[in-house]
């Protein structure tokens, strides 16, 4: 937050500014928004969206056994609930990752270039060691850069990093991290990306939690088989792209994945890649908490190394509001493996834009939907990715060691 002198500050620069304007004879200009930078940079621990109204539809007793048929209505219950479990377990396993990052604590002050600690003892990474560069590099693979900093700084590196900023003069960060993945000093690579907008970490000194993800986006990897059992040879691929950090629409989210991984079975290589989004937005005009449009959707495509011919997917959209009691969905799921799926899906009839009541998972007239806003009958699916999509692998321009 800013001391009162800083206040004042701004203020006079401000006022000021609008005089030169005015003496020259054009408007004034607003000042640009200012952006809150925090002491430290961290990672955010999780980019998960609120759909939690959607595992309400199914009772308490009826949540571990969701998957079985209710006697007497409640026939979208599973496809509702399974909107839920996307955006729980989609952002499960990207947050197993972050969740470790998330505790390091990096200084914007001074200049940091570069960074190298100890992520926590019995996380995921269980202590291992990261090696990571701030470095403006080629992420996107288009031959030029973001434009970042250099530094962790969003201003930049030759001067004092600020508490806060205007909006128009933040740059991004760009980071590669490294990982000691043995303990014997063999760094290998794990994750790189560009923060559009830091995170922010929740203030403990304050009632609120202010925590906020940022924006930005990253790709990354973990070769499973450090972890030992049945995951030899396997090698889970990652990517989000993400913005909690809207200063315009400070209600609207949106995160995007992608989770990759191949497995061996006895007839060949499977692979399977799935892109999820779930989005929050005001609805036009409102700005209260509590009427948001929420979104959930999953496309999922499964590649057989013995049969390349064979097209398995599956396509998923539903969407519903926070103040109201109705829901809108489709499921076409037409996977030859579903059990390969990472949110496996239930065992049920395909159906297009069906409209049911949240509270029951009972079918209602379509035009309950279509009045709320939210029937997805012209909601585009995800796109499919394949297992070479760029938002699911390593960019080109990350040495395999470390750069320092």
């Amino acid at each position: 937050m800013r001391t009162f002198r800083q206040k004042i500050e701004f203020l006079l620069a401000w006022v000021l500014g609008t005089l030169a304007v005015a003496c020259a004879g054009g408007p004034a200009a607003p000042p640009a928004p200012l952006s809150e930078i925090p002491l430290a940079l961290s990672f955010p621990s999780s980019l998960t969206v609120d759909v939690s109204k959607l595992n309400e539809a199914a009772p308490a007793e009826l949540n571990a056994a969701k998957f079985q048929v209710l006697p007497i209505g409640g026939e979208f219950l599973q496809a509702i609930t399974f909107g839920f479990d996307i955006a729980q377990g989609t952002d499960g396993a990207i947050s197993a990752i972050l969740g470790d990052l998330s505790n390091l604590e990096i200084p914007l002050n001074p200049v940091t270039r570069t960074f190298e600690g100890a992520t926590p003892e019995g996380g995921l990474f269980n202590g291992q060691n990261v090696k990571i560069d701030f470095a403006d590099f080629d992420f996107e693979g288009t031959g030029g850069t973001p434009g970042c900093t250099g530094c962790t700084c969003p201003t930049g590196c030759d001067a004092f990093c600020p508490s806060e900023a205007p909006e128009d003069q933040l740059k991004p960060v760009c980071f590669r991290i490294w990982a000691d993945t043995d303990g014997a000093g063999n760094f290998v690579r794990l994750m790189a990306g560009v923060f559009d907008r830091l995170p922010i970490q929740d203030d403990l000194a304050t009632a609120d939690n202010e925590e906020n993800p940022g924006a930005g986006t990253f790709t990354g990897t973990v070769d499973l088989s450090q972890f030992g059992g049945a995951l030899v040879g396997v090698a889970f691929n990652f990517g989000a792209i993400y913005d909690h950090r809207n200063s315009l629409q400070p209600l609207n989210k949106t995160s995007e994945y992608f989770l990759g991984f191949n497995i061996e079975t006895e007839s060949g290589a499977i692979a399977t890649t799935s892109h999820a989004e779930v989005d929050q937005a005001a609805l036009a005009g409102v700005e209260h908490p509590d009427q948001l449009l929420k979104t959930v959707q999953q496309s999922v495509l499964q590649e057989f190394a013995a049969m390349p011919e064979i097209s398995s997917t599956l396509q998923y959209n539903a969407r519903f509001r926070q103040d109201a009691d109705f829901w809108s969905g489709t499921l076409l799921n037409d996977l030859l493996e579903p059990s390969l799926a990472f949110i496996v899906p239930p065992p049920i009839a395909n159906f297009t834009a069906a409209c049911a009541q949240l509270s029951t998972a009972i079918g209602v007239d379509p035009g309950a939907c279509r009045d709320l806003g939210i029937d997805v009958t012209n909601l585009p699916f995800l796109d499919l990715v394949s297992p070479t999509d760029a938002r699911v692998n390593l960019p080109a321009d990350f040495p395999a060691t470390p750069t320092f």
